[in-house]
């Protein structure tokens, strides 16, 4: 369990002379999907014409079947003489609801007034920047250095980042993290679970552009000899793909995705979410659906890499018990320029010119939050939702620990 640890200014951090940190919080609150490619015509942080999340009330009639809810759906759809081809997800456990398509003004205004129905939202269209850097086949020379701010390379051949030195890594053979990103490239350092990866943008589940697969070789990289290795070394990671290969997603998509994961995961399992708006945007299905994901089991999201409060970011802003929200620190123990902050953000956790793996086998160094956050999804994997912690990290009037596995 975690502790919110957000102090203003000059107020000590107390908390930090424990090795665990755990956190109260204020707020606790098979698969058919039809899954269209997006649009091309619409611009990025558009609403999709004629696209809206429906989300039902939750007066305990809905069991967290996904059958019975699809069902009630259709059976809506019915009631209000909308095509049953209108239906492009299904929502049953984060929350419970659909994407429809395809409707007029006038029907969504029918919905809203349904006494079944809690809310409505435009599904919004976006894309997201994600660096790219400079992949390569063959990790760089380095000098070996037990200094915890470098690269190093082990006897035994394997090349470790310095963040994953300097949190900390493990055996997390026989263990599983949930990656709902661009999603996973094959690679000769990494385990997939392909029965269970699944896409929600259209194609497969594997990763067109790099992104997930970095994230999923921090969390998990093996301890074979060579390439990188991850803090949880060896555990077994899931594509879950709700970005396309322009960095391209909708609302609909993502929680679709965490649904997703939230039917399918298991008790210890871990998620790592590495997605974060461009723009100041709060959506109340986005929230609902996390404090939901946490229910099930408990993983780690990117701060966010605007240089921004979290307040004013879904589900960032979110402040729970079993989600980690993390900011991107540099090797000098620093918060990056660019960083998100707030009283949302747990931890903190290298993300600074980070090395992990790559498409076609191959590897990247890269920046972000992104990269921050699946060191702490990596610890949650071994730990089981707690972390040590190894000194702090101020930014814009707040202050958190870095996260450490011992």
């Amino acid at each position: 369990m975690k502790t919110q640890q957000h102090i203003f200014n000059i107020i000590i951090v107390i908390s930090l002379v424990f090795f665990s940190c755990e956190k109260n919080t204020e707020e606790s609150t098979s698969i058919d999907v039809v899954i269209d490619n997006i649009s091309e015509e619409i611009g990025a942080d558009q609403a999709i014409s004629g696209e809206y999340i429906i989300v039902y009330n939750e007066n305990g009639l809905l069991l967290e079947k996904h059958s019975e809810v699809q069902e009630k759906s259709k059976n809506i759809l019915q009631k209000y003489a909308i095509v049953e081809g209108s239906l492009k997800h299904i929502y049953s456990n984060v929350i419970k609801g659909f994407l429809i398509k395809n409707v007029s003004k006038k029907q969504i205004e029918m919905l809203k007034k349904d006494r079944d129905i809690a809310y409505v939202e435009p599904n919004y269209i976006y894309q997201f920047d994600l660096e790219i850097g400079n992949p390569v086949s063959t990790l760089p020379a380095t000098v070996i250095n037990k200094a915890m701010t470098n690269d190093i390379i082990l006897p035994n051949g394997e090349y470790l980042p310095w963040g994953v030195n300097r949190v900390g890594r493990e055996d997390g053979t026989g263990k599983t993290c949930w990656i709902i990103d661009s999603g996973i490239a094959p690679h000769s350092d990494l385990n997939i679970d392909t029965e269970r990866s699944i896409s929600f943008v259209g194609g497969t589940w594997q990763d067109e552009h790099g992104h997930g697969t970095h994230v999923a070789g921090t969390v998990a990289a093996k301890n074979n000899g060579s390439g990188v290795v991850g803090v949880a070394y060896g555990a077994t990671v899931v594509s879950v793909r709700v970005l396309d290969a322009t960095n391209t997603s909708t609302n609909g998509s993502m929680l679709a995705g965490v649904d997703y994961v939230a039917r399918n995961a298991r008790k210890g399992d871990t998620w790592n979410f590495s997605i974060g708006f461009k723009e100041r945007f709060t959506s109340l299905a986005i929230d609902n659906a996390f404090k939901n994901l946490e229910k099930v089991t408990y993983g780690a999201m990117a701060a966010g890499n605007n240089n921004d409060d979290t307040q004013y970011y879904s589900p960032q802003r979110l402040q729970t018990i079993n989600s980690w929200c993390v900011g991107n620190m540099a090797n000098t123990d620093s918060p990056a320029g660019d960083s998100c902050y707030g009283s949302s953000v747990d931890i903190w956790a290298p993300g600074s010119e980070v090395w992990s793996t790559w498409l076609d086998g191959g590897y990247n160094v890269i920046s972000g939050t992104s990269m921050a956050s699946p060191h702490v999804a990596g610890i949650l994997l071994l730990r089981e939702n707690s972390t040590g912690t190894d000194g702090s990290v101020s930014k814009g009037g707040y202050t958190a620990p870095i996260a450490n596995l011992n």
